[in-house]
């Protein structure tokens, strides 16, 4: 151990009693911080056009729009500069009469392999720790995620001990230091580049070219995620370098007869770190560690995916209105990609997290121009396809979203197809409109989830059918027949399920009716004065929360994410008593909000509070509501004082899509399915005063490198004035 530190000792002393030490990391700190710089000011600049434009203000996130960046240049400038660094780690010692007394002295080879590249190792690791001040740097102008940062400086230090290793192997074949380094340069850069290869050779080829890639190994630590599969890459094939130096060195000592011996531990090093990695990937973990977990999978998905099992097998609840067990024991799931599309990766990573959650679900990334008899199976018409396959149930998805692929597999797996029909004749919401008041994408938005979505017509005295599961109203403009709402009781009576939602002025109709079940719309318009509705650029019309939700599971999710409602109106419960029904508020106002009941003021002009005419915030305006009136299966009933906020033009705002499916989901009675769909990055807008951008400026690329460059400088200077002792 003594040997093994003192050789540690003198390859790092090397570094920094030499003027390598002060070149390479003043270079290399002054070019890091010029991107530093670039990167800060860039984010600043769109950060104000995002506060001044607050719809796009949820993709600034420092650890994406900083650290990443800055991260992947940082690996760029180590690709040059290791094999520099390792080049001269062995090579000086072969020279005639240095590699006989080095030969002479009594230290295995084991060790001094190892101590050389420990001290090159060290020696890369105050360069990666003097790059990390920038990272560090932006908590004096910012919160980013602690996560992302400590992972992509533990991808950088593991990439760079791996290059080191390799970059010691190429100075143990030769003796010449510029020879080393072109070699060091070349392994390195063949690690690099080596995954870009994947898209143009076939089958397994590509997977391998992809497997060895060093940066397909190093994208996870830059996100924020650390994942079993890439550490044991990074061990791996440090190892495998590591031995294959020793067996270089070793081999030296023999005859030329026995050489080849020494590199038995070189092949058994190969096939041990090859089987770790495949008995890895079998078993991998990840860790993510973001602030909102956004590379993990939903825990909706997750509920999905642990269920699955139970699913299959017909044992789980959801399972009996099915049409019954598939008699297949997994969910098999067809991606069809180009090779050179790049949304393939997106989908690649999605799948294969869904596999390491469970072994019941299977996937396999097809190329349609090599396997054309599959693609003409599924009778697909483009690229880009999924197909989710349970025994002889199929269906297709194009470019699905995590919440769209896991929806898919708990229907197909249940045996489940969720019907909703939306109500027609009276003025509402038209599924297939694509103008501003449509709910085409609304109707998408149910589609992309496996839901059926139709229209329904009640008129003539029409029941609402069997198999509906769940009936929607949406802003109905005109009065209903006797009988239509009188369908909608039977169907609710014998356990159905309706959304309503409805605007001021409510038809006098569904008011009465809604009046039977203890609920009365007031046609006043409700006005926010939060500040919340104006940091999202809206008018006082649109009410907007963020957390007066309440904690019903339909909302609880959704707490800390806007939702906005324009033209929307309070809804009131009615006086007296009801044993059959139960439920309570679901939306509420916030405190600075009132409903105005001046018919001059309600939709235009500037509206104000008379305390002698308007109600005072908070105001309820959605309820849910369940009805135990005559089936054995509760009914369920959720009404919404406003309908404007799925239309074409507001459903995609904030949160109001999650509120649609959260709601569907309940009432379809697909619990397993409430969740929130999707993470966005944490907004983190930062905007830069003059006088702090000339700080970083100037602090990143002069500041910071002089001062470390003359710290190294000064460290140089004083070995060299330390009196030598007399031979």
């Amino acid at each position: 151990m003594r040997t093994l530190v003192a050789i540690t000792r003198r390859e790092l002393a090397a570094f920094f009693h030499s003027a390598v030490a002060p070149v390479v990391l003043t270079g290399f700190l002054v070019a890091v911080g010029l991107f530093f710089t670039t990167f800060v000011f860039g984010y600043s600049e769109m950060s104000l056009q995002a506060l001044q434009t607050p719809a796009t203000g949820n993709y600034l996130n420092l650890a994406e729009g900083l650290f990443r960046p800055l991260v992947s240049n940082v690996v760029f400038f180590l690709l040059f500069l290791l094999p520099a660094l390792s080049m001269r780690l062995m090579a000086p010692d072969l020279r005639a009469g240095r590699r006989e007394l080095v030969a002479s002295w009594p230290v295995g080879d084991g060790t001094w392999i190892l101590g050389k590249w420990l001290g090159g190792s060290l020696a890369a690791l105050v360069m990666i720790g003097a790059g990390a001040a920038y990272i560090l740097a932006v908590w004096t102008f910012g919160r980013p995620e602690a996560g992302p940062a400590f992972t992509a400086v533990l991808g950088q230090v593991l990439l760079a001990t791996c290059l080191v290793a390799w970059g010691l192997l190429a100075s143990c074949l030769v003796a010449h230091q510029v020879v080393a380094y072109f070699l060091a340069f070349m392994a390195s850069l063949a690690l690099f580049i080596i995954g870009v290869f994947e898209r143009f050779l076939p089958g397994p080829a590509g997977t391998v070219a992809k497997e060895l890639s060093i940066l397909t190994h190093f994208e996870q630590f830059s996100r924020g995620v650390i994942d079993t599969q890439d550490l044991l890459y990074f061990a791996g094939m440090t190892a495998i370098a590591l031995a294959a130096a020793w067996a270089v060195h070793a081999g030296r000592r023999l005859p030329p007869g026995r050489r080849l011996a020494a590199w038995t531990p070189v092949l058994l090093a190969i096939i041990v770190a090859l089987l770790l990695y495949m008995v890895g990937a079998r078993f991998a973990r990840s860790w993510d560690l973001t602030g909102n977990r956004r590379y993990s999978l939903a825990p909706q998905s997750e509920q999905v995916l642990d269920r699955l099992g139970d699913l299959l097998d017909g044992k789980a609840p959801e399972s009996a209105g099915g049409d019954g067990p598939t008699g297949a024991d997994h969910v098999m799931v067809h991606a069809f990609y180009q090779k050179l599309d790049p949304a393939r990766d997106v989908t690649e990573a999605l799948l294969k997290s869904c596999t390491q959650r469970t072994r019941r679900l299977r996937y396999a990334i097809v190329d349609p121009e090599v396997d054309l008899d599959l693609f003409r199976e599924y009778d697909l018409g483009s690229s880009r396809s999924v197909v989710v396959t349970v025994g002889d149930r199929h269906t297709t998805l194009v470019q699905p979203e995590e919440s769209a692929l896991l929806s898919a597999v708990y229907r197909l797996a249940s045996g489940r197809l969720t019907r909703i029909r939306f109500l027609t004749g009276h003025g509402e919401h038209l599924l297939d409109n694509s103008d501003r008041p449509g709910y085409v994408t609304c109707a998408l938005a149910l589609s992309d989830q496996g839901y059926d979505v139709r229209s329904l017509a009640l008129m003539g005295g029409a029941r609402v059918p069997e198999g509906c599961d769940v009936l929607v109203v949406a802003g109905p403009r005109l009065d209903p027949e006797a009988s239509e709402t009188a369908a909608i009781d039977a169907y609710l009576d014998r356990g159905g399920a309706v959304l309503v939602l409805v605007d001021p002025p409510t038809p006098a109709g569904w008011s009465a009716w809604l009046q039977t079940w203890r609920l009365a719309p007031t046609d006043e318009v409700l006005i926010d004065a939060d500040r919340l509705a104006a940091s999202q650029g809206l008018g006082p019309r649109t009410v907007a929360l963020i957390d007066s939700y309440s904690h019903h599971e339909i909302v609880h999710s959704l707490h800390g994410l806007v939702t906005t409602f324009p033209l929307s109106q309070p809804i009131l419960r009615t006086a007296g008593s009801d044993s059959t029904l139960f439920g309570g508020p679901l939306l509420n106002s916030g405190e600075r909000s009132w409903g105005e009941a001046d018919p001059a003021t309600k939709y235009t002009g500037r509206p104000e509070f008379d305390p002698a005419v308007d109600r005072r915030g908070p105001l309820p305006f959605g309820w849910v509501l369940e009805a135990r009136r005559g089936s054995t299966r509760p009914g369920r009933l959720v009404v919404i004082g406003n309908s404007e906020f799925l239309n074409n033009a507001t459903i995609n705002q904030g949160a109001n899509r999650d509120l649609l499916l959260n709601t569907v989901g309940w009432l379809a009675r697909e619990e397993a399915l409430i969740e929130v769909r999707g993470r966005d990055p944490l907004s983190q807008p930062v905007v830069l005063s003059k006088a702090q951008k000339e700080v970083y400026g100037w602090g990143a690329i002069l500041g910071w490198p002089l001062l470390v460059g003359s710290l190294a400088l000064g460290a140089m200077l004083r070995r060299r004035r330390e009196p030598r002792p007399l031979p």
